[in-house]
């Protein structure tokens, strides 16, 4: 990307995903982040997520946000509720074009805010090799290694918790 790209380019704004204005777009981010691992996510019930996706992120189950860009969508992360104290982080990605901005460390901190404002007491996190990047900022943002909380057949994965 060239810099007059990178100047017209708007900031993006941080907000909850909103349904089923976002729906489309949002999948699609999420597809094109699945595409980026490279990893087959079967074992984890990718594609009945996908296809109840307003179900499964609508509150109080779930709930997403995204880095909004005029319109278009720069990243996204997302919280899935496992029981009343325990949520787990999803899904955290900022698209290429819109790297360097500190938007995975606003998304975080954004889903971190509401995980408290909901009343969970821990946040939860799988990390697989391809995002050493995000790992080092949940390291940052206070996660911890803890034992896996689902059977993961990827090699490398680290289990992540943040007590609230």
């Amino acid at each position: 990307m060239d810099l007059t790209a990178t100047l017209q380019m708007p900031l993006p704004v941080v907000r909850e995903a909103v349904f089923p204005a976002d729906t489309r777009k949002l999948v699609a981010v999420i597809r094109e982040y699945v595409a980026w691992l490279d990893l087959d996510l079967s074992y984890r019930g990718f594609e009945a997520e996908m296809d109840a996706f307003e179900q499964v992120y609508t509150l109080p189950s779930g709930m997403f946000f995204v880095a909004d860009a005029g319109g278009e969508l720069a990243g996204c992360a997302g919280l899935l509720r496992h029981d009343a104290q325990t949520a787990e982080v999803k899904r955290l990605f900022v698209r290429d074009a819109f790297r360097g901005m500190s938007l995975g460390e606003t998304l975080m901190t954004s889903v971190i805010r509401k995980a408290k404002s909901l009343g969970f007491t821990t946040l939860v996190l799988d990390s697989v090799p391809q995002t050493a990047f995000a790992r080092r900022l949940y390291q940052r943002l206070g996660f911890v290694e803890i034992a896996p909380y689902y059977a993961n057949p990827v090699e490398g994965t680290q289990f992540l918790a943040l007590a609230l």
